[in-house]
């Protein structure tokens, strides 16, 4: 029988995961007018007290789950394979987005934190430390992959990674400055993240059997 980590659905549960991630700004802006695309953090929809913070947190919770699926799936794939790096750098990854999945799930920041520009916090030092490790664990995976001879692969993450942790910078520079796109750069940014869950699972569902 075959397993279940081989099988297509499950390899690419994580690209439906990566364009629910992807619409979330879409929907918030559609159901919430409160919402400005370009001008506030994503994180918006999951502030505490919104009115739709549990539709965009459940929202969130299940993409996220999709997509750690896959990368579980991988790590079964890689170890069933024997390759050794390319498993650990599997598994770096999958606690890394984990640990960002529960972050946004069980520590939102608040509507005024949204809305204005508030001193830095705890809750902004661990997004940064996690923004920055999910970046270099996305170029370490790309490593691997090229030491396997996943070319593309290597190519797509590393520049994936670059583009991560540039665009979260910019975003931080936008709000020092004043400027009001702090928004639009904070949504590129975790379209980004999504982008690279999804080419990730694409990669390798073309490879799973049916």
């Amino acid at each position: 029988m075959q397993p279940w980590w081989q099988k297509k659905i499950t390899v690419g549960a994580g690209m439906v995961g990566s364009l629910l991630l992807i619409l979330q700004s879409v929907l918030g802006t559609i159901v919430w007018p409160t919402y400005k695309i370009s001008q506030f953090p994503l994180a918006m929809l999951t502030a505490k007290g919104t009115s739709y913070e549990y539709a965009f947190k459940t929202l969130q919770l299940v993409a996220g789950s999709l997509v750690l699926v896959t990368l579980i799936a991988l790590i079964k794939y890689a170890v069933a394979t024997e390759k050794t790096m390319f498993s650990r750098d599997l598994k770096l990854l999958a606690i890394i987005w984990l640990l960002w999945l529960l972050v946004q799930f069980l520590w939102p920041i608040t509507l005024d934190v949204a809305i204005t520009t508030t001193p830095v916090s705890m809750r902004d030092i661990v997004s940064g430390l996690l923004i920055i490790v999910m970046a270099l664990a996305l170029i370490q995976l790309g490593r691997s992959a090229r030491k396997n001879n996943f070319e593309s692969l290597r190519n797509a993450l590393t520049l994936l990674g670059i583009l991560y942790v540039l665009f979260n910078f910019l975003a931080y520079v936008v709000t020092v400055i004043g400027w009001p796109i702090y928004g639009f750069l904070d949504v590129i940014a975790n379209d980004i993240l999504a982008v690279a869950m999804g080419f990730l699972s694409w990669y390798f569902m073309r490879l799973a059997e049916s």
